[in-house]
């Protein structure tokens, strides 16, 4: 399913004559599997960018639509479903609900969604299995390290099946060989099961890996590169 913005602007307004742009007639489609990433300093709209993408958010001006669907359109409720049935997320500190199991992280957006529970323990196990972690499921987050809480955060979103996975800052808080190991994932999971990305980074070794390079400045895309090395 391909995401697409049309003239797409967010206004965050403090006064009549104080006004914010968050994101500035922004045109952008995202094709399905692309692999791509958003880039620019702190408070260029990466995440604002992000939130509209997910529908968390509705733009000022223009347009969001996703598999020819005008999310723009859609109620809150519509919003929240949408996003349940097609997308998956991952953050830059995990947001793991510490009282519950690696496992049971996973299984929490599969129970919203009210697969039963014989399904929702066959897609747990197939998640861990994807990210390396079979074993581990029965751990609580404290007892696992900042790049297996990455894994499970990656695991817990697909397991849901998405289409589209939005990542922000997936490789900030780890070290430099983890992370590696967290794009070469990444990369499996584009790969073998077409699964789209959109990242927002700093990270200049995950924006080598990707195809698409969106440029944020000033809450405008400034430039795209696409590398046709990866």
């Amino acid at each position: 399913m391909q995401f697409e913005m049309k003239n797409v602007s967010k206004v965050y307004q403090a006064s009549e004559e104080n006004k914010v742009y968050g994101a500035k007639n922004i045109n952008l489609t995202i094709k399905s599997g692309e692999f791509s990433a958003l880039v620019g300093p702190s408070g260029s709209g990466k995440t604002t960018l992000l939130n509209l993408i997910a529908g968390l958010i509705l733009p000022t001006e223009g347009t969001l639509s996703h598999g020819g669907k005008d999310i723009t359109s859609f109620s809150l409720e519509e919003r929240t479903q949408h996003r349940l049935d097609y997308m998956g997320f991952i953050f830059q500190d995990y947001q793991l609900l510490p009282v519950l199991t690696a496992a049971e992280n996973i299984e929490f957006p599969l129970q919203l969604k009210n697969i039963d529970q014989k399904e929702i323990k066959e897609r747990v196990l197939w998640a861990l299995k994807q990210v390396g972690l079979e074993n581990m499921g029965h751990r609580f987050p404290r007892q696992l390290s900042g790049g297996q809480q990455q894994r499970v955060s990656i695991a817990r979103a697909i397991s849901t099946r998405p289409q589209l996975i939005l990542a922000d800052e997936p490789t900030a808080n780890l070290d430099s060989k983890t992370a590696s190991d967290i794009i070469e994932l990444f990369k499996k999971l584009n790969q073998e099961f077409h699964l789209t990305f959109v990242f927002s980074t700093h990270d200049q070794r995950l924006i080598d890996q990707v195809r698409t390079v969106m440029y944020i400045k000033d809450a405008q895309i400034t430039e795209t590169r696409i590398n046709n090395n990866v």
